[in-house]
């Protein structure tokens, strides 16, 4: 019998978190833990509570869009009681940065009573690449696969320690003035090209894009997502079974990587890393 129950936590819209949370859980599981997975992706899972009391710690895994986890999870983890309980929290990329997403997370975990031990940032293969990106395709790969069990077996080491502080991560350059930006950014009122549609194709009409969609933006009636509540987290497009939700304006994928002057070489440079110490939260 396991000695040890750790809750693993989890959004996943396009499958890249969802590689590394099942790696962590494999590793979990070979230290003789039993590991307590939550989805937490679609909107109804949010909407169940979640037990930690048993748990001997709590592994939060997320993406980061445009910055931040996404912004559903930011509203829901507020919500949550740790009850002082340990965490570790890691966060999925596609290439370019973490960016404010582990700050502005352990922020919210604390206030919800959580106690940060241990953070991570993994690159993987971009949400855009269902919309026909090619950034990081082949990744998450074996190399990262094997940090993400390290970073499991140094979390498991740091819940297991009494005398382990938590960890405070260094406040990034610039968050104040971003997230009062966020905060009075006015309200979308057009569709924008991250928000996916249903195109003039044959569809079984299985709703499963509306009962899936982690914000409730999707409708499977009229084959559109609410601008006001879309993510544009490709969740739609990537689990459609019929293929005909799509996000057809999608800008090309070198405008991208103009605006943030990167290029394809430095991506794929992109290393997962484990932040143990506050002094390697930023770099």
């Amino acid at each position: 019998m396991a000695d040890r129950t750790i809750a693993l936590v989890y959004f996943s819209a396009t499958n890249v978190t969802h590689s590394y949370a099942e790696a962590v859980q494999k590793k979990l599981i070979a230290q003789g833990c039993a590991v307590q997975v939550s989805n937490v992706t679609a909107l109804e899972s949010r909407r169940k509570p979640l037990w930690f009391a048993d748990c001997d710690g709590v592994i939060f895994g997320f993406p980061v869009f445009s910055n931040f986890a996404p912004r559903v999870i930011n509203e829901w983890l507020p919500t949550l009681d740790g009850r002082g309980k340990k965490c570790a929290a890691f966060f999925t990329y596609g290439g370019r940065t973490a960016a404010y997403a582990p700050f502005h997370t352990s922020l919210l975990l604390e206030k919800a009573d959580f106690r940060l031990m241990l953070a991570a940032e993994f690159p993987g293969r971009h949400s855009f690449n269902v919309g026909g990106w090619r950034i990081l395709p082949d990744r998450p790969d074996a190399e990262d696969f094997s940090v993400a069990g390290e970073f499991a077996a140094l979390a498991m080491e740091r819940f297991s320690r009494s005398d382990a502080p938590p960890l405070t991560l260094q406040k990034p350059f610039g968050y104040p003035q971003v997230v009062a930006e966020l905060e009075n950014a006015p309200k979308p009122t057009k569709r924008l090209w991250i928000n996916p549609v249903r195109m003039e194709k044959e569809c079984s009409l299985c709703r499963t894009c509306e009962t899936e969609c982690p914000a409730g933006a999707f409708d499977a009636d009229t084959g559109l997502s609410d601008p006001l509540t879309c993510i544009g987290c490709m969740h739609c497009v990537y689990i459609c079974p019929d293929k005909v939700v799509q996000a057809p304006d999608i800008i090309p994928e070198q405008a991208f990587l103009s605006n943030w002057h990167v290029t394809k070489e430095m991506i794929e440079a992109k290393k997962a890393r484990i932040i143990a110490e506050s002094w390697q939260a930023a770099y």
